[in-house]
């Protein structure tokens, strides 16, 4: 397995993505994995845009929609419960630590969509990379940590996104 990430980590390494940040927009989908919660699966897709500040460091706006699936509603339980659906709203700190290998931290609110339509606060922290598709276009990996509400939500999430730059 250390042999097979180490590949894959050499592999993107030789296509990876600019040498420092550019202005960039992003568009793609999520997935998230909640942990000891009453959800089974959480899926969305998001936009995000990239600004660079200094050489290796960038601001990120984020926002998207996110609809998280009851655990009983994916085992067949006899009464199934409507998805409940929130809207992100992120901003945050990219830092690149070399071509295309970065990590990202944001902080916003998820506003609730449907049923108490309350709002969460949410951390999210995690790393990411992206592979060039051409001079100013790849796609992007990103994989992170999120908590959502201090402690209603935690989630590891995963986006896979179109990203491309000017």
């Amino acid at each position: 397995m250390k042999k097979l990430l180490s590949a894959l980590l050499m592999l993107f390494s030789c296509s990876a993505y600019a040498q420092t940040p550019t202005r960039a927009f992003s568009a793609g989908l999520e997935l998230g994995v909640p942990a000891n919660s009453v959800f089974a699966i959480g899926f969305g897709g998001s936009g995000k845009a990239e600004v660079p500040l200094v050489s290796a460091l960038s601001l990120s706006v984020t926002g998207g929609f996110t609809s998280f699936h009851y655990k009983s509603a994916l085992i067949g339980s006899s009464t199934t419960q409507p998805a409940v659906n929130y809207i992100p709203v992120k901003a945050g700190v990219k830092y690149y630590f070399s071509p295309g290998f970065y990590a990202e931290g944001e902080a916003g609110n998820a506003f609730q969509t449907n049923y108490t339509k309350e709002n969460l606060f949410i951390i999210a922290v995690g790393p990411g990379f992206i592979v060039s598709t051409g001079e100013h276009s790849g796609i992007d990996f990103g994989f992170r940590y999120e908590n959502w509400g201090s402690g209603r939500l935690r989630q590891t999430a995963i986006r896979v996104a179109y990203r491309f730059g000017w």
